[in-house]
């Protein structure tokens, strides 16, 4: 049976040998676009705020999570690339199982003034601190080498 020959049997095993392609492409989105713009110009990130519920929404999104309210395009907001960590890690395996280098402290950060947090490298040689609560800043990389994607920042460093 092919791939695109229907199946009518539900008892029927099926299986295919062999390489199937599965070429994609995920999309910023609207959000997530506008977002990747402004962080190739800017040194600070955007979120939006609900008027609803007053969340202020990082990373930005269209509509709120929470409440469900569309978010108008007044509502798009500047907030520093500063924040808190919240949770960390020191992973020495990258993601596909292969062992790093060095190791690397990752963190989940708390972006100030938002209700919302990101994934970032805390950039240091010390493994064994204690990263809880510690106030991170992003760094960037030099605005004419940036292409508008998360790897447009470097890593975080302590404040």
């Amino acid at each position: 049976m092919t791939f695109t020959e229907k199946q009518t049997d539900p008892t029927s095993p099926m299986h295919w040998r062999g390489d199937m392609q599965a070429d994609y492409f995920y999309s910023n989105g609207i959000a997530g676009d506008k977002f990747f713009k402004h962080l190739m110009e800017k040194d600070t990130f955007l979120a939006t705020k609900c008027s609803k519920c007053e969340k202020i929404l990082f990373p930005p999104r269209l509509y709120c999570e929470d409440c469900f309210q569309e978010i108008p395009e007044n509502n798009w907001i500047e907030v520093p690339s500063t924040g808190t960590v919240r949770l960390y890690t020191v992973a020495t395996l990258n993601a596909h199982g292969k062992k790093l280098k060095e190791p690397k402290v990752m963190a989940l950060i708390n972006i100030d003034n938002t209700n919302g947090t990101m994934l970032g490298i805390i950039h240091t040689s010390n493994l064994y601190k204690d990263y809880s609560n510690t106030r991170v800043k992003a760094i960037f990389r030099p605005k004419d080498k940036r292409e508008g994607t998360l790897k447009d920042i470097l890593y975080f460093e302590e404040i």
